[in-house]
């Protein structure tokens, strides 16, 4: 992900979490800080041996390996944090050095997608796992490392500390994701490839910024056609409030999309 479009990206998160209440808790130069350290982050890295770390602020976006760490300098009471990584990864964290107070309502939650203007991603529809399984909820578990795995190239950390010099360390480390089925966009435009082998499931592709989309290619392992015209469908098992392209999986199923900015 390059350095203008993480800056673009970090700046369209800071805008929406303002409009969700974060920003009362951020101190005015933690956005234009946060910019800098994307801008110099090519130049810490000097060979590949190299681990990176950093401090975590209480509205951040991550999208690169390494440990992150927040010691709250006031009581923090909605922070969140954006992990994002290339639409063919998924995501590692792991929680270690935590000092907060669970019994004084602090608390720490790693989220298996993005929730943006209260909307998950992905859906509930397109998520093999119920919603609750989604979260990992550091003050409910007894592992004495607590750890969480994305099922797509997105996950989210949420926080609440009460003390000063309270805090943590989160790992977060990117694993290759061979068969991605839901992906967010890092990039406002390109080409993309999703390939779903033999299975039956929804599949989603998101995309944060104005752009305009065409789909090039499908190729359904089973289907009789491959004309790319809307399908509406009726499945006991999901609804579905809004119009929509609506693919049936049934064998091995290829699609090709590409972005343009508007």
């Amino acid at each position: 992900m390059s350095v203008a479009l993480r800056a673009q990206l970090l700046l369209f998160l800071i805008s929406i979490a303002s409009r969700m209440g974060f920003s009362r808790y951020i101190e005015d130069n933690e956005a234009s800080d946060e910019l800098y350290s994307l801008l110099s982050l090519d130049q810490k890295r000097e060979s590949e041996d190299f681990i990176f770390r950093r401090p975590l602020r209480c509205l951040d976006m991550l999208a690169t390996d390494g440990y992150f760490t927040f010691v709250a300098s006031r009581p923090q009471l909605a922070c969140a944090a954006f992990i994002i990584a290339e639409p063919s990864e998924v995501i590692s964290l792991e929680l270690s050095d935590v000092t907060i107070d669970c019994s004084a309502g602090d608390f720490i939650k790693m989220f298996d997608g993005w929730v943006l203007k209260g909307e998950k991603f992905p859906s509930s529809q397109d998520h093999l796992l119920p919603l609750h399984q989604r979260y990992t909820d550091y003050c409910s578990s007894t592992a004495a490392g607590v750890k969480s795995h994305s099922s797509q190239n997105v996950a989210m950390i949420f926080f609440r500390i009460h003390n000063p010099e309270s805090g943590f360390t989160i790992a977060v480390k990117k694993l290759h994701n061979p068969f991605p089925c839901n992906i967010m966009s890092q990039s406002p435009e390109g080409s993309f490839t999703m390939v779903i082998p033999h299975q039956r499931r929804n599949c989603s592709f998101s995309i944060i910024y104005p752009v305009e989309i065409q789909l090039t290619e499908l190729s359904l392992g089973q289907a009789k056609s491959n004309e790319l015209s809307p399908q509406h469908h009726t499945n006991q098992s999901q609804s579905y409030t809004k119009p929509h392209f609506d693919f049936l999986i049934m064998g091995t199923v290829q699609k090709t999309v590409n972005l343009s900015n508007r």
